[in-house]
């Protein structure tokens, strides 16, 4: 991920849009690797402002040393090393994305949606977040739903923000392509590891079509 930026919009470059969508991350969208990359590099060109908490970094944690493990065959050594390193470089690109205890733990008994999800709409509620960027919607009935608050798939999410701001997102899956070494991908290539994945297909496809064109 590239290096510490200010979540204030002064400090983006001249010509980009001021950032107004303030997105929390629940821990199910960090988790995955991919997708984890493609959400924060859109964050770090602009096109929002990330925020999470501590337990939601806790899960990303453990759950990403659990699927490492379990689901890739890793080491557990290693996995422990490399969600150390993944949580580390949130922290760094975002020093003020992890949201003050303060803000949110008093709003935890005001929610009324899953118990085992209360945490992370009140980091939504006390942050004054637009979105809840989450893989399990079901969790977030629209009747817990706090207005102003809008609880979306990171498919539709991404969508959203490549229809908004489209430039920023290129730049982003720009960036990531300069990244990715082992191995190399295009952005076209990105894209279509999107549009063939589970996490954000509809939004591959989209940004495949807007390289294509």
């Amino acid at each position: 991920m590239p290096a510490n930026r200010s979540s204030n919009p002064s400090s983006h470059p001249a010509g980009t849009p001021e950032v107004r969508v303030v997105a929390v991350l629940d821990a199910n969208v960090l988790i995955p690797p991919g997708l984890r990359d493609m959400l924060l590099s859109c964050a770090f060109a602009g096109a929002f402002r990330p925020v999470w908490q501590a337990e939601i970094e806790d899960e990303v944690y453990r759950n990403s040393i659990r699927v490492a493990v379990q689901k890739r065959g890793q080491d557990e050594e290693k996995a422990t090393r490399a969600a150390e390193h993944a949580l580390e470089q949130m922290r760094r690109a975002f020093p003020n994305g992890c949201a003050d205890t303060t803000l949110w733990a008093p709003l935890v008994p005001q929610m009324i949606c899953d118990d085992k999800d209360r945490h992370v709409l009140a980091v939504a509620v006390g942050t004054g977040a637009t979105h809840l960027v989450t893989a399990n919607t079901r969790d977030f009935p629209v009747r817990s739903r706090p207005p102003g608050v809008a609880v979306v798939t990171p498919d539709r999410f991404l969508r959203d923000q490549l229809a908004r701001v489209p430039d920023l997102v290129l730049e982003a899956v720009e960036g990531m392509s300069r990244r990715l070494k082992s191995p190399p991908q295009s952005t076209g290539e990105i894209a279509q590891l999107f549009a063939d994945g589970a996490s954000a297909p509809k939004f591959g496809t989209e940004l495949r079509a807007l390289l294509d064109s």
